[in-house]
């Protein structure tokens, strides 16, 4: 515990430095005379994203280059990476103008004052545009600390033609029934486990947990609203949640192996016709229907996580959006990058691309953009079923003891209630909020 404390100040200590630099850097160029105007722009503004979508982003980056004159590097890394990157950046002193905000770090990021809020450029008017779950989750303490460009969450990937094959005509709409499918096509040598997880020590399997926690008709704490209600990590439905887990990677419904695999491969096992069932975001539409990709291209379905007798459905919001990085010198102009990326064309482009969930509301009733796009309609109603991870300063630290405490149970065969109980007090006694 010591060495996590000295190692947590040692970390603020060159954060600080940094940030004390790239301050000093913007203080010195405003006394000079770089004020923000629109006679004055910055020449160059520098981006850190996902490596996934920077085809569309490239787009998004030439139009507003075209209309301002402002030079855009952008830059990418593996979203495994991204979290670490943006702080070695920032600590480094590197210009770092825009960056990547998944829904977990608002409230990190704000507290340590890496990112800024963006109260004086936008307000719940300019945020009524969006779907609500996007527009809602990169707000922290009352602020904006993001502008949502992407509206995802988990959703349920099937192969129709082997449920076809089975004699089902649609799929699962409950854990338990999925579970008998399963073991149905599995003994007729049609798949060699009914479904995957993305189940390895890694933000993926926190994010099924969430959907499977609240599928089963469980939540986190007493409100999901309420950031410092209690604990329910113990609770009879987390408990059964958990154990559903641990026994389907006993009895043939879930791949063993899923204990190896991250939330990315995991679609390599379903694109090859193993399995019939996986759980992923929006963007392995595009993948699992590629016919340079995928053994099932063309055979793919997409519907809503399975539920229980306890919850119609239960899935994990996703997506997030982009945050202005406290040490820009170019606040006004990296405010304009993040709108430029709310137009309707910017957002039709990162659907046709890598099939990012539009943000904005007036696209899904778009008729002639959802003919075209039919994902949209299978993807809208399970928003209405997506749940926040718990909005938290020490995130990461949390979501890490989740990884070890559900890998206990479906690596280690430990007792999940057992486990749980032991979560729930960690998360009680070390995490603050």
């Amino acid at each position: 515990m010591k060495k996590k404390r000295i190692l947590a100040m040692f970390m603020t200590i060159i954060l600080t430095l940094g940030l004390c630099a790239a301050c000093g850097t913007q203080e010195a160029e405003t006394d000079s005379g770089t004020e923000e105007g629109e006679d004055n722009k910055p020449e160059k503004l520098v981006i850190l994203m996902s490596s996934e979508g920077t085809g569309p982003m490239e787009n998004a980056v030439k139009t507003f280059e075209e209309e301002t004159g402002i030079e855009i590097e952008l830059l990418s890394e593996a979203y495994d990476n991204m979290h670490n990157k943006i702080m070695t950046m920032v600590a480094g002193g590197s210009q770092l103008d825009i960056v990547s905000l998944d829904t977990v770090w608002p409230a990190e990021f704000a507290d340590s004052e890496l990112i800024v809020p963006l109260d004086d450029y936008v307000d719940d008017e300019f945020g009524s545009q969006f779907v609500d779950i996007a527009w809602e989750q990169l707000k922290y303490d009352g602020h904006q600390y993001g502008i949502p460009t992407g509206n995802d969450a988990k959703w349920l990937f099937y192969n129709k033609e082997i449920l076809e094959k089975a004699g089902y005509t649609e799929p699962p709409k409950t854990w338990k029934e999925l579970s008998e499918m399963s073991l149905k096509m599995k003994e007729e040598g049609l798949v060699k486990y009914g479904m995957a997880f993305g189940a390895s020590q890694s933000e993926g399997l926190t994010c099924d947990f969430t959907s499977l926690l609240y599928g089963f008709g469980g939540q986190y704490r007493e409100s999901d609203e309420d950031a410092s209600g209690e604990w329910m990590l113990n609770s009879e439905q987390s408990v059964e949640a958990l154990t559903w887990l641990k026994e389907s990677m006993g009895n043939g419904v879930v791949d063993p192996a899923s204990i190896t695999y991250t939330d990315r491969n995991v679609m390599n096992t379903f694109m090859a016709g193993d399995v019939a069932f996986v759980t992923g975001w929006s963007s392995y539409w595009t993948t699992t229907n590629s016919e340079e990709e995928s053994a099932v291209a063309g055979k793919v379905g997409m519907t809503m996580l399975p539920g229980s007798e306890e919850a119609v459905s239960g899935s994990v919001a996703g997506g997030g959006g982009f945050a202005v990085v406290s040490t820009t010198a170019s606040e006004k102009w990296s405010v304009e990058f993040l709108k430029l990326l709310c137009r309707p064309e910017v957002q039709k482009d990162f659907l046709s691309g890598v099939s990012q969930m539009p943000t904005l509301k007036e696209l899904y009733s778009d008729e002639a953009l959802v003919e075209e796009f039919p994902i949209l309609d299978m993807a809208y109603p399970q928003y209405e079923y997506a749940h926040f991870r718990p909005i938290l300063v020490q995130y990461q630290e949390w979501s890490k003891m989740v990884q070890e405490s559900i890998h206990k149970v479906i690596a280690n065969n430990e007792d999940p209630e057992t486990v749980l109980n032991d979560l729930q007090n960690q998360t009680t006694e070390t995490i603050k909020g």
